[in-house]
């Protein structure tokens, strides 16, 4: 990966790893921000340090509204963005009143808001964070010591962007991991289900949408006359096969042991036969065993309005078995489809 590619990466400014975390995350920061920050407040005001209390008391009061919400799963009375400046005015307000000592909160402020925001939130929060800190720092302490107040606090906020990759990575890494035949790379049974019911439920139609099921014909003999390695690797090279031929928009899973489902989005009936027919061919003439040519069985079903998904997968399923009797190697559409292709 170039350099320019990893800094592309790293600005990513709508990514959140994090997000699904956040609410549990800010209910534990806000308890314990109270408990830390109290002993502050009581030995301001045993000074009588009055109006640097009333500011440290304000930063809890934010962030222990915003925490409880958090606890009971409700929208924050605070922006999550709102709280982050009003962090940062705090830190500010408490710097003018007792030096740049106060400025030592920026580093777990800037943490705050790359746990808690999208990138380009945090990342521009960070910079006006940066850019209060090196002013105030210059002022009060001159140059040096503000430039090196500034880089520790960029480099903080480097650090927990590339620490954000790393977990970022990882999580698309587990949810390929949990949707994904690992010996195919098809999406698994799992993903079949799920994607269906999340199209059903978003109120986005199957118009012009259709299901093929391929069945690899005699796969049971493959395993018993090659073995299970051989009969492994057909499985992928009929994968492989089938996503040369697919569109960009079909989905492919694998369903069964040498099951597959293809969906076609907005793809009808006579399209789909052109494409079942196209991958039936393709894959006898594939020569996927020395000297055997491996073939599939291929249902069609059309999508038809007002149809749920348990009757549309069976009206696929019953077109391939129907594929199966009628010899093998074979499309057969569903009826109300289309007329039945055969070869």
């Amino acid at each position: 990966m170039s350099l320019l590619q990893s800094l592309g990466r790293w600005l990513r400014l709508d990514a959140f790893p994090l997000e699904r975390y956040r609410d549990r995350f800010i209910e534990r920061l806000s308890m314990l921000a109270t408990l830390i920050l109290s002993p502050f407040v009581v030995y301001q005001l045993s000074r009588q340090e009055w109006l640097l209390a009333a500011v440290i008391v304000f930063a809890q009061v934010v962030m222990l509204t915003d925490g409880l919400a958090a606890r009971r799963g409700t929208k924050p009375p605070v922006p999550y963005e709102l709280a982050g400046c009003a962090l940062a005015a705090a830190m500010c307000v408490s710097s003018w009143l007792q030096g740049v000592v106060a400025l030592f909160w920026a580093f777990p402020i800037v943490l705050v808001y790359y746990m808690t925001m999208r990138r380009g939130t945090a990342l521009l929060l960070t910079t006006l964070l940066v850019l209060a800190v090196g002013s105030i720092a210059g002022w009060n302490v001159g140059a040096p010591i503000a430039a090196r107040l500034v880089a520790s606090l960029v480099f903080t906020a480097i650090i927990a962007g590339a620490l954000l990759n790393v977990m970022e990575d990882q999580q698309q890494a587990l949810e390929r991991q949990a949707i994904t035949d690992a010996l195919t790379g098809a999406f698994n049974r799992r993903h079949f289900d799920a994607e269906l019911s999340r199209i059903e439920a978003g109120g986005r139609a199957f118009k012009e949408s259709t299901l093929l099921s391929l069945d690899i014909d005699h796969f049971k003999r493959i395993n018993d006359t090659h073995g299970h390695a051989a009969g492994d690797e057909v499985l992928r090279r009929v994968a492989e096969e089938i996503v040369t031929r697919k569109r960009l928009d079909d989905v492919l899973f694998r369903t069964g042991g040498e099951e597959f489902m293809l969906l076609l989005p907005g793809t009808g009936a006579e399209e789909a036969l052109i494409l079942a027919e196209a991958l039936r061919k393709l894959i006898e003439q594939a020569q996927l065993l020395p000297e055997e040519h491996v073939t599939v069985s291929i249902g069609v079903a059309a999508h038809l309005p007002g149809e749920g998904l348990g009757e549309w997968a069976k009206r696929s399923d019953a077109a391939l078995y129907e594929a199966k009797r009628q010899g093998r190697n074979r499309v057969v559409s569903a009826p109300g489809a289309s007329r039945a292709s055969s070869v």
